[in-house]
């Protein structure tokens, strides 16, 4: 069961613009609190955005209307915008680390619910900072789009090579290299 949920928790960048309730949201954010956290720090908060005018913004300089060319009609209906404070004192890798978990926690929760999931890390975070008009206190992490999709995906095994991603027949290809191919040695 759990295999199967981690299977079908593809990354989509397409969506159908269907609205994302503020309650879904915080039901994610629910699910992803209990994530594990680096001396249980528990640095990370959220931002939930799903006012339509605001998500239009924010897609507008992530790298979805950019490098993946999606287009406007098809954004994603809420933005999770993950936060710390600027002076943790705190490693970048404990830091990291604990994103990674709270965001597979969260992506794992909205896939069982039947919503779709892209981390936008290569979105510039000052300027998404000032955009949701952040306090000068905090900073933007990470930003994860919300949504529904129709967007098919699909992965295939892959002994060795080529890892990026294609198109074949308009689905979504994802090479995802074999356990066996990870598995570098036992004791």
């Amino acid at each position: 069961m759990f295999g199967e949920l981690v299977r079908k928790n593809r990354t989509k960048r397409i969506y159908n613009r269907s609205d994302v309730s503020l309650s879904l949201l915080k039901e994610l954010i629910e699910d992803a609190r209990f994530s594990a956290s680096t001396v249980n720090r528990q640095e990370i908060r959220y931002i939930l955005v799903n006012d339509d005018q605001m998500c239009r913004k924010i897609f507008r300089i992530t790298n979805l209307s950019t490098t993946h060319k999606v287009d406007e009609e098809n954004r994603p209906g809420a933005f999770i915008v993950m936060i710390t404070k600027r002076e943790i004192n705190l490693p970048d890798s404990f830091l990291y680390y604990n994103l990674g978990i709270a965001t597979a926690n969260l992506t794992l929760s909205a896939s069982s619910r039947g919503y779709s999931c892209v981390t936008l890390l290569s979105t510039n975070m000052e300027k998404l900072g000032e955009l949701i008009s952040l306090d000068g206190e905090y900073k933007a992490v990470s930003v994860i789009a919300v949504g529904k999709s129709d967007q098919e995906v699909r992965t295939v095994d892959l002994e060795g090579g080529d890892t990026s991603y294609y198109k074949e027949e308009g689905v979504h290809i994802v090479p995802k290299l074999t356990a066996d191919t990870l598995i570098v040695g036992t004791i």
